[in-house]
């Protein structure tokens, strides 16, 4: 039985809603506003259940605040989010968003632009099939990476204890590929003469600005997604 100073939550899309006095609930119900199938929490009990399966309320409430309830359960959810999870933390979920949303539409923009950019040298450049070929190779890693990514978020979602792995493992690949293509191309820089680089618009220049500027952010938020996977991944919900 509930005490007569013990006080309510209600369930609305995955937020608590309260502290909430019995009265009020009572009228909540009368108006047809909540309905005895949705979820509540009570202090007492210190549980989420539908209304219809709590004992008769108690008059009464204390006015104090109380510490707010956890999250309630994914059941009491109207509609279940796509690429998220309800019980996964802020950071796992943003993880979730970039792997499955953000990350492809990166790759598409990445390819575009190199198309539009082409090569740093000439053709005439002697060494200009070595750039094709390592812009040829970074694509295909890239897209093995995006895909890879795809997967891990999935898993992630799903709260399978693969996400996190998968998703390390695809951070740590791709930081080394591009770390050895950004150093080759460094090289071929080097050994190149300055009037064998190709001349470009301020257009494409833009662009070129536009896509580093955007790398070095997706680099920034990779890194922090590997670190805090793997200090935290342990402590998630998964199976």
């Amino acid at each position: 039985m509930e005490s007569p100073q013990s006080q309510w939550w209600l369930a609305k899309n995955g937020m608590a809603e309260g502290p909430l006095s019995h009265q009020e609930i009572s009228n909540a119900l009368k108006s047809n506003k909540i309905s005895l199938a949705d979820y509540s929490y009570s202090s007492d009990e210190q549980e989420w259940k539908p209304l219809s399966a709590w004992s008769a309320f108690e008059s009464g409430a204390e006015d104090g605040a109380l510490q707010p309830p956890p999250a309630p359960p994914v059941e009491s959810y109207s509609i279940e989010p796509l690429i998220t999870n309800p019980r996964l933390s802020p950071m796992a979920n943003w993880i979730c968003i970039y792997t499955l949303q953000i990350s492809p539409w990166l790759w598409c923009l990445y390819t575009i632009s190199g198309m539009i950019s082409g090569t740093t040298l000439g053709e005439n450049a002697p060494l200009m099939g070595v750039e094709a070929l390592g812009m040829m190779f970074g694509m295909l890693v890239s897209l093995g990476v995006t895909i890879s990514l795809f997967i891990g978020g999935v898993r992630l979602r799903a709260l399978s204890r693969s996400g996190p792995n998968i998703i390390i493992l695809s951070i740590v690949v791709a930081t080394s590929v591009h770390l050895l293509l950004f150093l080759g191309m460094m090289v071929v820089v080097v050994m190149t003469d300055q009037n064998s680089f190709a001349s470009k618009t301020v257009a494409v220049d833009l662009i070129d600005y536009f896509v580093g500027l955007v790398g070095i952010c997706e680099s920034a938020f990779l890194l922090t997604a590997f670190f805090w996977l793997r200090r935290n991944a342990r402590f998630l919900p998964l199976s």
